[in-house]
């Protein structure tokens, strides 16, 4: 699917995104938003890991120094890769000024997608199973973000909708 400009490919639906969270194929994702997408899953393992250190209570100061550095680390690689989303967005799809305005950019839209996701591997590898009810309210969750995300790139690319403008600089030109 390709925008309606045709020129450029259309965001990937929320299942294809999802997907990207847990494999890469061989070579790589060739959409940019699925590449950054699924760099972004990984980026929240990590702070996954950094967040297990920090909350031990067996961890020393300098292991917990170490990962408090770490953590803010994931944090500026996480916003590079919202941006990178957020630029794609602005350069490649098109533009409707008279659709109704979205309160967040494409790229904090999938960020939220990714967090859900995590917060439902966390509880899986807490050994929580499917039946438990956390899991059940982040499964739920993850299939309402991803509904409203697939409405969101249907509309977007219909003219009903828009993006803000307005979007963090958060890349590496935005970083202080």
């Amino acid at each position: 699917m390709t925008t309606s400009a045709g020129s450029a490919p259309a965001p990937p639906r929320a299942a294809a995104m999802v997907r990207a969270f847990t494999t890469t194929p061989h070579g790589g994702y060739q959409h940019p938003v699925l590449a950054a997408a699924s760099a972004l899953a990984a980026e929240h393992r990590k702070r996954a890991e950094v967040h297990r250190v920090v909350g031990d209570p067996d961890a020393g100061e300098h292991a917990v120094a170490t990962a408090i550095r770490a953590e803010l680390d994931r944090d500026t690689a996480c916003a590079v890769l919202i941006d990178r989303i957020d630029r794609w967005a602005t350069a490649e799809l098109p533009e409707h000024r008279t659709g109704v305005l979205h309160t967040e950019s494409l790229g904090q839209l999938i960020g939220r997608l990714v967090i859900v996701w995590m917060r439902g591997q966390l509880l899986a590898d807490a050994g929580h199973g499917a039946v438990h009810p956390q899991v059940r309210l982040a499964a739920r969750q993850l299939g309402e973000l991803g509904r409203a995300y697939d409405d969101l790139v249907t509309d977007l690319l219909l003219g009903r909708r828009q993006l803000p403008v307005f979007q963090t600089p958060a890349g590496p030109a935005g970083i202080a």
